[in-house]
């Protein structure tokens, strides 16, 4: 936290002329721009919120939105934000350009720097590992060479720089030279490299096994770079990894923090209403009646005996003035006067009233704050639902040209060798497989299935009824049973003697399989360790004598929020010809469930 503060007045200093403290919570203005800063701290945690809005005229108003979170352990994070009322594209901020110099800043694998890397032969185990990190947000870009062109490596490197000025703080930029852009290119695949000079982005969590997967990582060619201006490539860099930064799904850790500010600010700005509306009215007009005011002085003058208590009787005429300047100053009155007295009570009375309805209205703003957080969730959700829906749709889009190219190949095979009627006649029943009408349509097919066996809880597979309204988890169910069909006849007839996980990567002619991005081949650690027991379920006895089993492979039959249903396996081969499900059912405790 002191180096980003250090940075961020470092910049508000030298850029934007404020000249102010960010230890405390204050408000500052100048020209056409205004600044808060806001702090809070609870248990060992401290959170700073720094937040600039400028008035540019025609190019519009400029927020930058800056929160530090400091806590112990290895949970700080900085959040940047800055935007344009009217859409214009936002350079890389100089406040970003001082934090990535100055702090070891983080996005999974990705270590930022305002300057690209360059990465040797050595260096491509790193890469592959960086590339294939499904917790970073941000974009890789990666650029390729070759020596045999007679193009120099080093200025490129700075040409690459160039371009690349505009993914500061968004993005990592990898410079490949020639020997490690082969290196890649062997380990990668043809699928996955990047060609010499060119650039490819790289979104996050790249499945080089996939033979899908590679079209989600495009490439900028070497036309492109070389014909177009400077100005134009470091734009169009810059929109894509602004692009993949706003359709990242928000942060829990952020929205926390930045609804505590909000919630603080309403909290605050409520306080200050009831100071402005409540303070004495000291030095208030005389009243317009002074006829009943009182009179302070003795009724009787004190005679020559009592001279000797003349100075005690002074006291205690000075101590009652003292205690009437007090009653005047705490109810705002000049003189206490039966009128003046009447209106301050009545000021009493209004005030109080004053104050429920501000607690009403307080109380208001917050329910009203709670039921936006609760849209902005639900908003979330769905576009997250959304997002995921169309990329299983584009899976299956992919699949289908994939079906379709085959079979008019296998069309065309089939006329090269004169067969021209089977084309047209009808599939036998043999080779169709309905869809289970539901999940107990489900269970009662896998009864008729003897080699893949189900030992879990038929009232866990009835919960998804209610939850896959489309079928979509039902139809991937019963896709993977009869997968973990032909994978066990397979191994009988002798055409397979892999495992399972090498079977669904790559099957044999003539068996089905499902895409990889419904396979997960075991859990991460962490989740077993805690809540590994979750992932027990029944077995045989001849499986194992306890009679229950730890199943860490899985199907991941569908999207559905945090309920996204999965199927968990354990393949018993070479002990027993036989797959077992030990569970069909919602989303089981993993670090990323709610």
């Amino acid at each position: 936290m002191p180096e980003a503060e250090a940075q961020a007045s470092a910049w508000l200093r030298s850029r934007k002329d404020y000249d102010v403290p960010l230890n405390v919570s204050a408000d500052y203005a100048q020209h056409n721009s205004t600044l808060s800063v806001r702090r809070l701290a609870d248990n060992g945690r401290h959170d700073l919120r720094v937040r600039l809005v400028e008035d540019q005229g025609a190019s519009g108003t400029w927020t930058t939105d800056l929160i530090a979170h400091d806590e112990p352990g290895d949970r700080d994070w900085i959040s940047l934000t800055v935007r344009n009322d009217q859409g214009r594209f936002v350079n890389v901020p100089g406040l970003a350009k001082f934090l990535v110099e100055a702090l070891p800043l983080r996005d999974g694998s990705i270590e930022f720097s305002g300057r690209p890397e360059v990465f040797r032969e050595q260096d491509i185990d790193r890469l592959v590992s960086l590339l294939a990190d499904e917790r970073r947000h941000g974009l890789v870009l990666v650029a390729g060479s070759e020596s045999a062109d007679g193009l120099p490596f080093d200025p490129y490197v700075r040409k690459v720089g160039e371009w690349s000025q505009e993914v500061c703080g968004l993005a990592e930029v990898a410079v490949l030279d020639p020997a490690a852009t082969r290196a890649f290119a062997l380990m990668a695949g043809d699928r996955y490299r990047v060609p010499a000079w060119t650039i490819r982005t790289y979104r996050p969590g790249v499945v080089f096994e996939d033979e899908k997967d590679h079209r989600r990582h495009r490439i900028l060619g070497t036309q492109r770079l070389a014909q177009h201006p400077d100005s134009s490539i470091r734009r169009l860099l810059g929109e894509i990894v602004r692009e993949q930064a706003a359709a990242r799904p928000a942060n829990p850790e952020v929205l926390r923090v930045q609804r505590r500010f909000d919630r603080h600010e309403n909290r605050r700005l409520v306080e200050a209403v009831e100071t402005a509306e409540f303070a004495p009215a000291v030095g208030s007009s005389a009243p317009t009646k002074a006829s009943a005011a009182i009179d302070v002085r003795p009724a009787v003058e004190p005679s020559s005996a009592e001279m000797s208590s003349e100075s005690a009787l002074k006291a205690e005429i000075a101590e009652r003035r003292e205690q009437l300047a007090l009653v005047r100053r705490v109810l705002g009155i000049a003189s206490v006067t039966e009128h003046e007295l009447a209106e301050a009570m009545t000021r009493i009375t209004v005030r109080h009233a004053d104050r429920e309805a501000i607690r009403a209205l307080e109380l208001r703003v917050d329910n009203i704050m709670l039921a936006n957080f609760g849209l902005e969730d639900q908003n979330e959700k769905l576009r997250n639902a959304l997002d995921e829906a169309q990329t299983e749709t584009e899976i299956v889009q992919l699949e289908l040209d994939d079906s379709k190219a085959r079979i008019q190949w296998l069309e065309t095979r089939l006329k090269e060798r004169g067969d021209y009627e089977s084309p047209y006649v009808d599939v036998p029943e043999d080779f169709g497989e309905s869809v289970p009408e539901d999940f107990e349509d489900l269970l009662q097919r896998l009864e008729q299935i003897h080699c893949v066996v189900f030992t879990g809880d038929p009232a866990e597979v009835a919960k998804l009824n209610q939850i896959d309204t489309n079928n979509a988890a039902l139809r991937t169910a019963w896709e993977s049973v009869l997968c973990l069909k032909d994978y066990v006849a397979a191994r009988k007839c002798g055409d397979w003697n892999g495992g399972l996980d090498q079977y669904l990567t790559n099957p044999p002619s003539g068996y089905r399989s499902v895409g990889k991005k419904k396979w997960g081949r075991s859990e991460n650690r962490s989740t077993m360790n805690a809540w590994g027991e979750e992932r027990v379920f029944p077995v045989p006895e001849d499986v194992d004598p306890s009679r229950r089993m730890a199943m860490t492979s899985h199907f991941k039959l569908a999207k559905i929020g945090m309920r996204s249903p999965r199927m968990y396996v354990y393949d018993a081969h070479p002990r027993t010809p036989c797959v077992y499900i030990g569970y069909i059912g919602v989303h089981l405790t993993n670090t990323q469930t709610n």
